[in-house]
């Protein structure tokens, strides 16, 4: 795992700044505490800094360069079938001076051009400087696991594993853009390709770009499968299928030259991962898991020991307190764009834990929900609950003549019935934290009209319409796969375990099983309120029965809790009716009576409130004046 950085001038007479790429590298140091390097030649400069997972050795450093000199790679990920793609390669007459998945990426291009992306079984983004055809390519891997963000100047592209290395180069633009703010306030963080700054965006999962001369050009090489029908599996012939597939796929996660460890929460999907790894290889593997000692409702501690103790691994409790909010600055500045997903905090202190320890590399269970319908309350069918939920409302509407009299369609109430009756607002509403009702009397006047317009062509809302036709489940899941499992799953397993210096890994992403978890019917999947139900079927007899069926919990940290004891203090200041004000964004005595009735302990609005402070904190971490990357980083 790794972090780039690069940048390719379009007039080929001017040289590109080697200070610049020097500072854009250094600016993702933490992703790469093992080795830095830069190569620079003309219009073209590369910045690669190196976390050592495979081939230790100085021969296997990047920027990497094929043996004619022609061609050059930097990449940040890992390649999970290198060793079947290094022995085709060398069939076909390709020597290797490494053992590195980086050499073979770059032969594997040489041999099969833009064709080797298909070939890639993993996670990655990556910068191939080709001098023979004078291309630059920037790839990033079918899922989304791995970031690459890049920015088209008048004079230049740029490109970067995290948008603080664009924001280095002083001719990065720095306006925010407000579908992107619309995005986050709905979302809780920022679905791609869009940043949260106007002209810098993230390459698409499952896109390459091309760039020659000043052509631009973004290209598709996968997308999620959507078949014309499902498979026709039985329930028990699918969890054979998917008791070879997923193993498969864990056991190829474990490929590292150093040690590979495990998050453990105690929950279906982590401890699959475990079970899957094999007896040999749980034995004494470390595990980690937060514990949040004396709150029941959070602390999933006692199952992870039972997953632990069965598997025989190292096990780690990191306790968690309020105390851990001090760390909230840092996160800013580590995300780069308005980010509140509070669970991001728990995975920096288990990837701090891990690192402590010596492990670079730890495999976690994200994804599984996504791929095989976990979140019931939005994966269910919501046709049947809509007749339950509003059915005898609208019944006695009709007959009282309400409906078109004392209810006009303005109305709250009648906005509300609408919007879940629109299938895609019906969805995303089922996760959204604030929802247009909720922004209207509580965004500043000025900026509500510009939000509203961007929210009704949001991008989530985009994916879902572009598969009408499909089943609801499916529409669902896909939707889920190019929104949420990127912009949040993803970018807080990334940054908060590259904060510390480790390497992520996610079974549950690897292609072809998310290939062949689309293939199958829905009710494999789910069944009533039971989510993930071939996964659970499939690992009964691996698991406890209570750590498969238990009530879905999700990674949850008291953060209502503590926004009224520990971080009592951050609010204040960050929500400050002059900190508000001066943002312009919302209206300060609607601010001010949220955290009133929060702190008063009669609503519990914690998850709201921490949209607005990390929205503050990333300003003042990244955006405002006087906070350079390197400064912020050090600091944190």
């Amino acid at each position: 795992m790794c972090g780039i950085a690069g940048i390719l001038n379009f007039d080929r007479q001017r040289p590109v700044d080697r200070e610049l790429v020097v500072a854009m590298t250094r600016a993702v140091a933490h992703r790469g505490p093992d080795a830095e390097g830069i190569w620079v030649n003309g219009p073209v400069g590369l910045g690669h800094r190196r976390l050592s997972i495979i081939d230790l050795s100085v021969a296997a450093e990047q920027p990497m360069v094929s043996d004619d000199g022609q061609v050059r790679i930097v990449y940040n990920g890992e390649v999970y079938n290198f060793v079947e793609l290094r022995r085709e390669l060398q069939k076909r007459g390709y020597a290797f001076r490494t053992s590195s998945d980086t050499e073979v990426i770059l032969q594997a291009y040489r041999c099969y051009g833009l064709d080797f992306l298909t070939r890639l079984r993993g996670m990655f983004a990556l910068a191939i400087w080709d001098a023979g055809q004078r291309t630059l390519l920037l790839a990033r891997d079918r899922i989304g696991i791995k970031p690459l963000y890049y920015h088209v100047g008048q004079e230049s592209v740029s490109f970067a594993s995290e948008l603080k290395s664009l924001l280095a180069d002083p001719r990065t633009p720095r306006e925010v853009d407000q579908a992107a703010l619309a995005d986050f306030l709905h979302l809780l963080s920022i679905p791609d390709p869009q940043s949260i700054l106007k002209g810098i965006r993230r390459l698409e999962a499952g896109h390459v770009l091309i760039v020659r001369g000043r052509d631009v050009q973004d290209r598709e090489y996968w997308r999620v499968p959507l078949p014309a029908a499902p498979r026709a599996l039985s329930l028990a012939d699918a969890c054979v299928e998917f008791d070879e597939r997923f193993g498969n796929a864990v056991r190829s996660h474990l490929v590292a030259d150093v040690p590979v460890g495990a998050f453990l929460s105690g929950g279906v999907d982590s401890s699959s991962v475990v079970a899957l790894v094999g007896p040999q290889a749980s034995a004494g593997m470390q595990t980690f898991s937060v514990v949040f000692r004396g709150d029941e409702v959070f602390d999933e501690g006692p199952y992870a020991r039972v997953v632990a103790e069965r598997y025989g691994t190292a096990h780690r409790e990191i306790d968690l307190g309020a105390e851990a909010g001090d760390f909230l600055p840092a996160m800013a500045w580590h995300c780069d764009e308005p980010f509140a997903v509070s669970s991001a905090l728990g995975i920096y202190f288990l990837a701090k834990a891990a690192r402590d320890d010596g492990i670079k590399v730890v495999l976690t269970g994200d994804g599984g929900d996504e791929v095989f319908a976990g979140y019931t309350w939005r994966h269910q069918d919501f046709v049947p609950l809509l007749g339950q939920k509003y059915g005898p409302l609208q019944r006695l509407l009709a007959r009282t003549g309400a409906i078109g009299n004392r209810i006009a369609p303005g109305h709250r109430l009648w906005r509300a019935m609408s919007r879940d009756q629109r299938e895609s607002g019906r969805y995303i509403d089922s996760y959204a934290c604030f929802r247009d009702m909720d922004l209207v009397d509580f965004v500043h006047p000025d900026l509500w009209p510009h939000l509203k317009e961007a929210w009704s062509n949001n991008v989530t809302a985009q994916h879902y319409d572009a598969t009408i036709g499909q089943p609801e489940l499916t529409r669902k899941l896909y939707t889920d796969m190019k929104s949420s499992l990127i912009s949040e799953m993803l970018t807080k397993v990334d940054r908060l375990t590259m904060a510390a210096g480790v390497e992520a890994r996610v079974p549950f992403l690897d292609h072809e099983l998310v290939e062949w978890a689309f293939s199958l019917p829905g009710d494999l999947k789910i069944k009533g309120s039971e989510g993930k139900l071939i996964v659970k079927k499939a690992m009964e007899s691996r698991l406890p029965t209570d750590i498969l069926y238990r009530p879905k919990a999700g990674f949850n940290l008291p953060l209502g809790k503590w926004l009224r004891t520990g971080l009592k203090d951050m609010v204040y200041d960050l929500l400050s009716p002059a900190s508000v004000a001066r943002r312009g964004y919302f209206r300060p005595d609607v601010v001010s009576t949220m955290v009133d009735r929060h702190m008063k302990g009669g609503d519990d609005i914690g998850n709201r409130l921490f949209v607005l402070l990390m929205l503050e904190l990333w300003h003042r971490q990244v955006l405002d004046p006087g906070h350079s990357a390197m400064a912020v980083g050090s600091a944190a």
